[in-house]
């Protein structure tokens, strides 16, 4: 093999790749602002790649098993980066859901668990007509990521509804001496979507007067 060729290795593409994108949105960009760190850790990267693909040069001697080795380290970085980042749970509405609030209540004895285990990549949840769904699940059998939808299939936060939503922040509940976590979304018609510390806390009462009549029923 030419011994051109055999310089070309993965980490020295992608090190090449970061300085190359570092000229264009210094180019690009004159005032940078919170730019000036992407262009830092860029470089930084940059730099570590050029490093450690000097290393292995200089250690494995052997081109196909630098080149493997080096591809292998990447494939391993971004599954690693999709399993921590991108392992998404779906929300799944009825489409003549008229809520605010979508709201999952862990740790319910004799409710059913949400099956999500470390190997779930991605996982349908079906939201009842009144917005709050009983698990039996722990509070930390979650995945990272939230897509909702409809029944209808129609994504909120897309272009094919004016229904939007976003997270509100975790918190719990005590009914009957005992402590139960929860997560809520809002979901809003327009402009989506923003929440105060004092709508929480006023959920979060009605939530819990919701989870008695509930549990109450069955």
């Amino acid at each position: 093999m030419n011994n051109t060729l055999k310089k070309i290795t993965p980490f020295l593409i992608l090190a090449l790749s970061s300085i190359i994108y570092v000229i264009f949105i210094v180019i690009k960009e004159r005032n940078l602002g919170w730019g000036f760190f992407a262009v830092i850790a860029l470089i930084v990267i940059g730099i570590l790649l050029f490093g450690i693909d000097f290393g292995l040069k200089k250690w494995l001697k052997n081109y196909k098993k630098i080149f493997l080795t080096e591809l292998a380290l990447v494939l391993f970085v971004i599954a690693l980066y999709g399993y921590k980042f991108n392992r998404t749970k779906t929300l799944i509405i009825p489409t003549e859901f008229d809520k605010s609030y979508v709201t999952i209540i862990y740790g319910v004895e004799n409710s059913k668990d949400l099956s999500i285990s470390t190997l779930t990549w991605n996982k349908s949840i079906e939201i009842p007509i009144s917005g709050i769904l009983l698990t039996s699940s722990d509070f930390n059998e979650n995945l990272r990521e939230t897509d909702m939808k409809m029944g209808s299939g129609i994504y909120l936060n897309s272009d094919e509804t004016e229904k939007g939503f976003t997270r509100m922040a975790e918190s719990e509940f005590e009914s009957n001496g005992q402590n139960y976590k929860f997560r809520t979304w809002k979901i809003q018609d327009g402009l989506c979507c923003g929440y105060s510390t004092k709508e929480v806390e006023k959920y979060k009462v009605e939530l819990k007067n919701e989870f008695e009549k509930i549990k109450a029923s069955r």
